[in-house]
């Protein structure tokens, strides 16, 4: 375990996890990559629910050289929003040169402990020549001297650049390659989106050579969504559709041991379960209140640290409330839906739409899109009740 020298890392913990050691939870969703890494499926989350880390996750998980499963893909993780392709062939152009450049990067990675081998393989550094003088060694003839508009590739030269480097991976006990798109909200908004689907649908779905070697972890939130109910995209069709949920409490209470640890300030069971309540198991607030906790050194009262968590979250509530309307957060339906619950601490879909006049079908839509937000939290027998009661507590006083 790292010492705590003074300086969080993952500024603050709000950014991705990157270090397998403050990595909690997601048990169940990583395990069901790694034994069929090679599926189309679509991870869906709203902000701070931690996407990019189970990104990253996966991503460590499926190099690590002890995995039990006998099919591994070497992932190759590609963040749309950071990229921004400018069409479908310079998507096929970057899949391959991060591909090309992660592979590279793995090469110089000594064998070591899964933790130790990720540092070195997230440290190191490639140039562009690398990609480039792969291409003309598989004979894909590119004009390279102008980059800004040259970097494209058509399908053929894709497929061909493709299958040349799945036969290096296999030498180094990869069976394939799982893309890890992160941000794929951005393809939604392209006018050549349903190219896009529609190209990766048919790789998957008729070109014998590289749909059993191929996987695809996409990840976004209501954008996505959205977009596959509106269009029915030919990729999303066949996705599995997966949400991303809160911490269990078991998983939060050995992240809040895990940060008390590091930081050598004890917690007793009263302030973990306070944590718990307050975060509704939330990661980034729950990093969030620690970070809180901590820093007032525990000498605040209760009441003046709820205080300044609310101040502090202002603008991430803000932001999932959406009271601006703006596109991507909670719309006047799910704030309605989300009112009505904390009004009914613990309800059915049934009781919702009773309390708020919707249709059965409307509350289940609002309920998914609240939920993955990771501010409520369903139950068994269809149930669902308030999860972050800081949120709550927010919401009460707009």
């Amino acid at each position: 375990m790292p010492d705590f020298d003074g300086e969080r890392p993952f500024d603050n913990y709000r950014v991705a996890i990157t270090d397998p050691s403050h990595f909690f939870g997601r048990s169940n969703l990583i395990n069901t990559i790694l034994k069929s890494p090679f599926q189309v499926r679509i991870l869906l989350a709203g902000r701070r629910l931690g996407k990019t880390s189970a990104l990253r996750a996966v991503e460590w998980n499926l190099l690590n050289p002890r995995s039990n499963y006998p099919r591994r893909a070497f992932p190759v993780l590609i963040n749309l929003q950071l990229e921004q392709p400018k069409d479908l062939d310079n998507l096929r152009y970057l899949l391959i040169a991060r591909l090309r450049e992660a592979i590279e990067r793995w090469r110089q990675v000594p064998l070591a402990e899964i933790r130790q081998m990720y540092r070195e393989f997230l440290g190191k550094i490639t140039g562009g020549e690398v990609t480039l003088k792969f291409l003309s060694q598989a004979d894909i003839k590119l004009n390279f001297t102008n980059p800004d508009t040259e970097k494209r590739l058509n399908n053929d030269s894709f497929r061909l650049a493709f299958l040349k480097t799945t036969e290096e991976l296999r030498k180094l006990n990869f069976q394939g390659v799982c893309f890890l798109i992160d941000g794929a909200e951005f393809i939604v908004k392209q006018t050549w989106a349903n190219d896009a689907w529609a190209y990766l649908r048919g790789l998957k779905d008729t070109d014998i050579a590289i749909k059993s070697c191929l996987g695809l972890l996409l990840s976004g939130y209501r954008d996505l969504k959205e977009y596959q109910q509106r269009v029915g995209s030919p990729l999303l069709n066949i996705a599995e559709i997966e949400w991303l949920a809160p911490l269990s409490e078991e998983d939060t209470k050995k992240l809040i041991c895990d940060r008390a640890e590091q930081e050598n300030i004890p917690l007793n069971d009263d302030k973990i379960t306070s944590i718990i309540e307050w975060s509704g198991c939330h990661p980034y607030l729950i990093q969030q209140s620690l970070n809180m906790i901590f820093d007032s050194n525990q000498q605040d009262s209760r009441a003046n640290l709820i205080d300044e968590l609310l101040q502090h979250h202002d603008n991430d509530f803000s932001a999932w409330w959406n009271a601006e309307k703006y596109s991507g957060c909670f719309s006047e339906d799910e704030r309605t839906v989300y009112f009505a619950l904390t009004q009914n601490p613990k309800a059915t879909l049934q009781d919702l739409a009773n309390y708020t006049g919707f249709s059965r079908a409307k509350v289940s839509e609002a309920l998914e899109v609240i939920a993955g937000t990771g501010v409520i939290r369903p139950l068994d027998d269809d149930f669902y009740t308030v999860g972050s009661r800081l949120f709550a507590e927010w919401v009460k006083q707009q």
